[in-house]
């Protein structure tokens, strides 16, 4: 073989695996929007923003740093930063939503509390069962004192 057939059949094999690198990480289209998509919905909501803002500033520096492998053409790079935000996008409504149900949770807890206590005070003696107490009512006014001298009263 030729020198000359040897430059040219590896400068073919270099072109192709330069090639070749270059197609095996396509673009990430689909997964920055629907990155975009998750990061966009976390913001808009109020309560996540409340209850989660650490998450949801997490998804958001994440979201610009694949914004940011998108344009430098880091695609590999760019892709698990948009799906790690995402993440962290969903982690922050998980979290917002886990929080408004456990404040929901101490009013319904709150709420049945009271109807108990409803329920014990109006219901009917049950027989044999000892009365609830019952504080003594306050005096309207203070008793006379008795009489030196008087008698009590006959039984």
């Amino acid at each position: 073989m030729s020198t000359f057939t040897l430059i040219r059949t590896a400068t073919a094999v270099v072109a192709l695996g330069a090639l070749a690198a270059c197609s095996s990480t396509p673009k990430p289209t689909e997964q920055m929007a629907v990155s975009r998509t998750a990061v966009d919905r976390a913001t808009t909501a109020p309560k996540v923003a409340a209850n989660a803002p650490v998450e949801l500033q997490s998804a958001r520096d994440k979201w610009s740093q694949a914004q940011q492998a998108l344009d430098s053409k880091d695609y590999t790079r760019a892709r698990r930063l948009a799906a790690e935000a995402e993440a962290d996008a969903r982690v922050a409504e998980t979290k917002a939503e886990a929080t408004d149900n456990a404040a929901t949770l101490q009013q319904v807890k709150a709420s049945i509390q009271s109807l108990q206590d409803e329920i014990t005070r109006r219901a009917p003696p049950v027989p044999g069962a000892m009365p609830p107490p019952v504080a003594p009512a306050p005096m309207a006014a203070p008793m006379p004192a008795p009489m030196p001298g008087a008698m009590p009263p006959a039984r």
